[in-house]
């Protein structure tokens, strides 16, 4: 019968759960945003008024690959997006290692027939980021997302950073423990999730508060999400909640995931009042150390191109952002994407002066 796209059915989270994990399980290249664990708690959460349109890609009688879309109405009508769109990062198809090609093109046909479709967070390079510019869709590059490749040993890495930065992050260590007192870093423990996790609102809300800005915590239904979220990634071994202790209180914490053979750094939160102690750097540090240690290949920073990820040495790659639409329509979107876009970097150079997210 060959490559043919079918729309799943309202049990999708049910009938796909063992072949979607097969698939993300199969392929290095997906991210936890893409896993079924995250995209199935992001409906249960943000899927109100919403309607799943998860397209199965079948080979024969077998799935090779799954777009996970919903639709959902808009002031310029209808519309496609991926299901996690908003609080997820790296996004995009699911589909058997050898066959990436053939599924992207299949989603992009089927999707040529539909009125519109907005899809972020699509991975540079990615086959259905290809498929969209040869279909002469609108893509444009949305987010720096700076990554650092990882070697084998915590020491070739730290060698290969500059003398500025070893000197300042041993410097900041010695200033820690000589003016706040005894500091120690260490992950999370499963009976700490709860009070670490809220630890981490805490900082991120107050730090992002001072800039007038919300963060990325500041609604309950996201709150509860990522209560429900370290839960399970915890329990799949996932999770890394990495702590910076000054005498006993939680003072730093970073959000990190290890997902297949990747650490994702996806927030953090920092005492506002300690910020000349670096100790977002400090931790930071910590996390990569483990990282490597624990065998991953890649830190990725995640989007962003906030200015302290740099001094890790990062290579970048970029977002993008793919859409398309019909008729009149197809220019609305155009002009609609192209003023967040600036509107988006804009932001950017306004928020980011060299300080820590």
């Amino acid at each position: 019968m060959g490559i043919r796209v079918v729309v799943a059915g309202e049990d999708w989270q049910e009938s796909l759960c063992s072949v979607w994990r097969e698939l993300q399980a199969l392929n290095p290249q997906v991210s936890p945003f893409q896993s079924w664990e995250w995209t199935s708690l992001w409906w249960k959460h943000f899927g109100k008024r919403k309607q799943a349109r998860v397209l199965c890609v079948k080979d024969g009688a077998e799935t090779v690959g799954i777009a996970p879309l919903y639709g959902s109405r808009t002031g310029m009508g209808a519309c496609l997006r991926w299901i996690g769109t908003g609080i997820s990062d790296r996004l995009g198809i699911i589909a058997e290692p050898g066959l990436e090609r053939q599924v992207a093109e299949a989603v992009a046909e089927w999707l040529e027939a539909q009125p519109c479709t907005d899809l972020h967070q699509l991975a540079d390079g990615s086959w259905l980021a290809r498929a969209a510019e040869a279909h002469g869709w609108f893509v444009v590059r949305q987010e720096k997302c700076p990554y650092v490749p990882l070697p084998v040993t915590w020491e070739q890495y730290w060698g290969s950073l500059s003398k500025k930065t070893r000197f300042n992050i041993g410097y900041a260590q010695r200033q820690i423990q000589r003016e706040l007192g005894e500091m120690e870093m260490r992950t999370a423990c499963e009976g700490e999730l709860p009070q670490a996790l809220e630890a981490l609102f805490d900082l991120h809300t107050r730090r992002w508060r001072q800039r007038l800005l919300p963060g990325g915590f500041f609604h309950p239904r996201v709150r509860q999400f990522h209560r429900e979220w370290a839960q399970m990634a915890n329990a799949n071994g996932w999770l890394r909640l990495h702590l910076l202790l000054v005498a006993g209180t939680v003072q730093a914490v970073l959000y990190v995931f290890h997902f297949g053979r990747r650490a994702y750094y996806y927030l953090g939160g920092f005492e506002p009042a300690l910020t000349r102690y670096s100790l977002g750097t400090v931790l930071t540090a910590h996390a990569i150390r483990q990282a490597i240690e624990q065998g991953c290949v890649v830190f990725d920073f995640l989007r962003g191109d906030e200015p302290h990820k740099y001094r890790w040495k990062p290579q970048v790659q970029w977002h993008r952002r793919a859409c398309r639409a019909k008729g009149m329509l197809a220019w609305a979107w155009r002009r609609r994407v192209e003023w967040e876009t600036r509107l988006w970097w804009w932001l950017q150079a306004r928020l980011h002066g060299g300080r820590e997210s």
